[in-house]
């Protein structure tokens, strides 16, 4: 894709999802953000774990970078950037009144909000949304769920197949070939996803069994293990206590199945909510 087809955009961040293994790109990270209008925007593929530090951005962050539209995901809100030109700007503070400063932005555009996931997948099946924002109504239950063996078994192949790519690359200082990186980070396989069961407003509601794929959550699990991250999760799923909602976003091959790949919780207590 031409340098010329890639537009210089602001974006706030709003989710990163764990980082996954791509035979094409390495580790990429699904990221999802929102325009200044508030339109939402899927970046992909970046390598997240290798941008330089200037380059690392963090939730709730601004950045200005080139964007193009991706050709290779017919999905209207799939974007390629061009990392290595990304400055960062500023993180909306830390303030008793953050989560209504981000409410502004992240919610200006009510295209992509939905009353439930039932109007969302059919937002999908007729124009092809691919994000959106519904909040939940009950949580019914959440556990930690096994990952198929086969999934485990890709993994350690990719894996090895990209560490092995990247170090012919390095002897033969092909830096031109491939857009791996030069050297393969480790990156732990989560065994188990954390899943969340839940209803929505939709009148004929029969509940949704989805999986939390957000970076910060899947590295609480990897890090201290799935009761931390459980209990994490329970403490922000408490609809007496936070006005949550769900960002969910579908995957390429299955476009009409949705995960959460983002948490938006402000505490009821706050005035702005």
């Amino acid at each position: 894709m031409g340098k010329h087809n890639y537009n210089d955009t602001r974006l706030l961040i709003i989710a990163k999802t764990y980082p996954e293994l791509s035979s094409k790109y390495g580790e990429t990270v699904c990221t999802a953000a929102v325009t200044e209008d508030g339109a939402p925007i899927r970046i992909y593929p970046i390598q997240f774990r290798y941008l330089s530090g200037t380059q690392k951005f963090d939730r709730y962050q601004w950045i200005k970078a080139p964007i193009a539209k991706n050709l290779q995901d017919n999905r209207p809100e799939s974007y390629r950037i061009s990392a290595e030109e990304i400055v960062r700007g500023e993180v909306i503070p830390s303030t008793k009144d953050e989560w209504g400063k981000r409410a502004e932005l992240v919610f200006k555009n009510e295209t992509w909000q939905f009353p439930s996931v039932e109007a969302l997948i059919d937002a999908q099946q007729r124009y092809g949304n691919s994000l959106g924002v519904v909040v939940p109504q009950k949580i019914t239950k959440i556990f930690t769920k096994p990952r198929p063996e086969e999934d485990t078994l890709s993994f350690e192949e990719k894996f090895k197949r990209l560490k092995e790519q990247a170090s012919i690359d390095r002897q033969q200082l092909d830096l031109f070939r491939t857009s791996l990186p030069a050297e393969m980070k480790e990156l732990e396989f989560l065994q188990q996803r954390i899943t969340v069961e839940w209803t929505c407003a939709g009148p004929d509601c029969m509940g949704h069994n989805m999986q939390i794929l957000d970076w910060e959550i899947c590295e609480l699990f990897r890090r201290e293990g799935a009761e931390k991250a459980c209990d994490k999760v329970e403490e922000i799923l408490d609809l007496d206590k936070y006005a949550t909602k769900f960002f969910l976003g579908n995957f390429h091959m299955y476009p009409a199945s949705f995960a959460i790949i983002g948490l938006w919780y402000p505490k009821r207590s706050n005035r702005l909510f």
